[in-house]
């Protein structure tokens, strides 16, 4: 079982656990390796005299983690880190030969027993998925509990209100962040930073009890994390049209000086992410614009 533990503002997380033999007792000194499965980066830690690990700083992903050590078969498992959480998990090796390797498959739980934090992660696959108005990727910040539909205000600034916040509900002290520094606007407050979904790999949304490393907020933090390049070439373009002839106009608020305003959109753009040198160097690129008439 995978288990996200402490959530804190941060653009990277971390993998935690503890390693045992068939009895339950720590296994000291065993070798702990996570992969990343998008740009093959690998770090390997050693078990304590108690049998835990840790391996921190991990860029958002999935990775293969094994564990392995002496007269004891490798165990491999899927492992997804998320950012500003640690994701717990354990190994319970089983006696055989080393060249030996058993897989398991397990996945992250909706629920989190270990943490009186309130909030979550909005991952890659909503924020591609899941349809915007406008392409802004902090509207789907409202998925979690007690946050509200961002509203934009003068100087393209974007409030995101959260329920209950100490200095009230209108979204001026939600502090945002990017990769770990923030985008507030300075004495006015909102994110003053606006950017398409494209560069997005997912953001972290925390409303109540959360981490002290997020900075000064009376109010809830967003913390955004971009997206890199990996080994496989990727790239995805969009043209989004939308105008007056095929949007309904509400019966109830019609002009009758005027039936059918004029109303047009035009959102396009690209992203392209891929190896400069394998395993060693990735870019990722990414360029939009809207035309509103």
């Amino acid at each position: 079982m995978l288990i996200g533990l402490a959530r804190a503002q941060a653009p990277t997380g971390a993998i935690a656990g503890a390693v045992r033999d068939p009895s339950g007792a720590a296994v000291v000194g065993g070798q702990i390796k996570a992969v990343s499965g998008a740009t093959g980066l690998a770090r390997t830690v050693v078990s304590s005299g108690q049998g835990n690990y840790s391996i921190p700083a991990l860029l958002a992903g999935e990775y293969e983690v094994s564990a392995e050590a002496p007269s004891f078969q490798r165990l491999v498992r899927t492992v997804l880190v998320e950012a500003g959480a640690t994701t717990t998990a354990d190994f319970a090796l089983r006696v055989g030969e080393v060249t030996e390797s058993v897989t398991v498959d397990a996945a992250s739980p909706q629920m989190h027993y270990d943490s009186h934090t309130v909030g979550g992660v909005v991952t890659h696959s909503q924020i591609e998925d899941l349809p915007l108005n406008g392409r802004g990727f902090l509207e789907l910040a409202k998925l979690e509990p007690g946050v509200q539909p961002p509203s934009r205000t003068s100087s393209n600034r974007i409030f995101v209100p959260v329920l209950g916040a100490p200095g009230g509900n209108n979204g001026r002290g939600t502090r945002v962040t990017v990769d770990g520094g923030s985008i507030m606007a300075v004495g006015n407050g909102g994110s003053a930073m606006g950017f398409s979904q494209e560069p997005v790999q997912e953001f972290q949304v925390s409303t109540v009890n959360f981490d002290l490393s997020t900075g000064p907020t009376f109010s809830g933090a967003i913390n955004v994390v971009t997206r890199s390049g990996g080994n496989d070439l990727h790239g995805a373009a969009f043209y989004f049209f939308r105008d007056h002839t095929l949007g309904a106009y509400p019966a109830l608020s019609r002009d009758p000086a005027n039936p059918n305003p004029f109303f047009q959109r035009r959102q396009f753009g690209f992203a392209l992410g891929g190896p400069i040198r394998h395993d060693r160097l990735f870019f990722f690129t990414n360029w939009s614009a809207m035309r509103a008439l």
